[in-house]
C-alpha cells in the first residue's frame, strides 16, 4: 500500500525530478527507521546517512535537518488521509452510516500501514510540535478540524433524512472523530488478524450508534 502523498503525477516528471523524488523517498525511509528505533531527538544525521547511504552533503540537498525529514514523514500522512477520507465521503454508492464507518475502517487501516510514523507522532507530539515545529502541529491541528466538518457534514445529512436523533451535529462530529482515532490508536496494539479486526471495528461502530443500554 503506497501511503506517501504525491501532489505531482510522477508520470509528468523528467527523469532527474524522477530520481530526486525517489532520493527523498529513500532518505525519509531512513530517517523513518532512525526515527522508530531512537526517538527524533537522539537521531542524528550521521545516523540518516548511515542508513540511507547518502553522504551527508546529498541529504542536506533535501532536507535542511532532521526536523524538516520529521515534517514531511507526518505531513504526507496527514495529507493522504485525508485523501482518503475525502473520497469515501463523495462516494454516492455509500449511504451516511456506511460513509461513517468506511471512515473508521479506513483509519484503523491506515494507522496499520503507517504504524511506525503514526506512533513516532503520537509519543513525540508534546516534545516536539510545541516547541520545535508549531507549524506542524498547526497543520495537524486544521486537518482534525477538516475531518470533523466532514464528520459533521455527514450527520447533517442524516439529521436531514431522518436517520439521526436531533443532536447537535457538531457534537456528534468532534466525538466520533475521537472515537475514530482512538479505535485506530488502540488497534496497533492488538494482535488481532484482519477478520478479528474488523469484527471489532464494527462493535465499536454499532456501540456510538445503537448505544449499550437495553
Amino acid at each position: 500500500m503506497d501511503t506517501t502523498y504525491r501532489n505531482t503525477d510522477e508520470n509528468k516528471l523528467t527523469r532527474k525530478e524522477r530520481d530526486d523524488l525517489r532520493k527523498r523517498e529513500e532518505i525519509l525511509a531512513a530517517a523513518l527507521e532512525i526515527f522508530a528505533a531512537r526517538g527524533f531527538h537522539s537521531t542524528t544525521m550521521a545516523q540518516i546517512s548511515k542508513v540511507s547511504q547518502y553522504p551527508l552533503g546529498t541529504i542536506y540537498k533535501y532536507f535542511p535537518g532532521k526536523k524538516e525529514m520529521y515534517h514531511d514523514l507526518v505531513i504526507n500522512r496527514v495529507r493522504n488521509l485525508g485523501q482518503i477520507l475525502g473520497e469515501i465521503r463523495r462516494d454516492d454508492s455509500l449511504g451516511v452510516c456506511d460513509k461513517l464507518k468506511a471512515c473508521l475502517k479506513a483509519q484503523a487501516d491506515f494507522y496499520g500501514a503507517n504504524r511506525e510514523v503514526v506512533k513516532i507522532y503520537i509519543s513525540e507530539r508534546s516534545n516536539i510540535d510545541a516547541v520545535a515545529m508549531p507549524k506542524l502541529n498547526e497543520k495537524v491541528n486544521t486537518f482534525h478540524d477538516r475531518m470533523v466538518a466532514l464528520f459533521q457534514d455527514l450527520f447533517e445529512q442524516g439529521l436531514e433524512t431522518g436517520e439521526f436523533k436531533p443532536y447537535p451535529s457538531r457534537d456528534m462530529a468532534e466525538l466520533y472523530a475521537d472515537i475514530v482515532h482512538s479505535a485506530a490508536w488502540a488497534a496497533l496494539f492488538r494482535d488481532d488478524d484482519e477478520t478479528a479486526a474488523d469484527q471489532r471495528l464494527s462493535m465499536i461502530f454499532d456501540m456510538f450508534t445503537n448505544g449499550i443500554v437495553k
